[in-house]
């Protein structure tokens, strides 16, 4: 009789530690479940405002080549209504944008949009895009203008 007393106890004991398992379990469930949430709603705000500085400075190319300055710049809009590089960068409340325009050559320039934010105390964050941007208003040099044509007559007018 003794002997099913003890056994009751072990089993109670066995019971609570299973069920404390299965709650931290649940828990860390949850909690990673709102972190990557989280972490999603972030990276997807980021690339937003990457691709949107990519956007930007395309369009300040498209009014004027001269205006992509070497450096890096932050965004802003102008009171005429166009974009324009103001500052070393621009920032939202949690996220800061910086856009650097690098020559690589006559008419072209590499242009990357990087946003960096806190995830975490521990854990900062990074988007950038690389896009190549030419001065297509700029009328093609001779020597390319004759490749061009040869090309053309080569590959049966197309």
């Amino acid at each position: 009789m003794n002997w099913e007393k003890g056994q009751s106890l072990v089993e109670l004991l066995v019971a609570i530690g299973i069920f404390f398992i299965a709650i931290s379990a649940l828990a860390l469930f949850i909690l990673d479940s709102y972190v990557s949430g989280r972490l999603a709603q972030e990276i997807t705000i980021a690339n937003f405002l990457a691709e949107e500085g990519i956007e930007a400075t395309t369009s300040i190319r498209d009014n004027f080549w001269d205006d992509l300055i070497l450096g890096a710049h932050g965004l802003v809009i102008s009171p005429e209504g166009h974009w324009i590089f103001e500052g070393s960068y621009d920032a939202t409340d949690k996220f800061t944008r910086v856009i650097t325009v690098e020559d690589i050559g006559i008419d072209r320039k590499k242009i990357t949009s990087q946003v960096t934010w806190q995830f975490t105390q521990a854990r900062p964050q990074e988007i950038r895009l690389i896009t190549y941007l030419t001065n297509w208003a700029e009328p093609m040099p001779p020597y390319l203008t004759q490749l061009h044509y040869r090309w053309r007559n080569d590959n049966g007018g197309e």
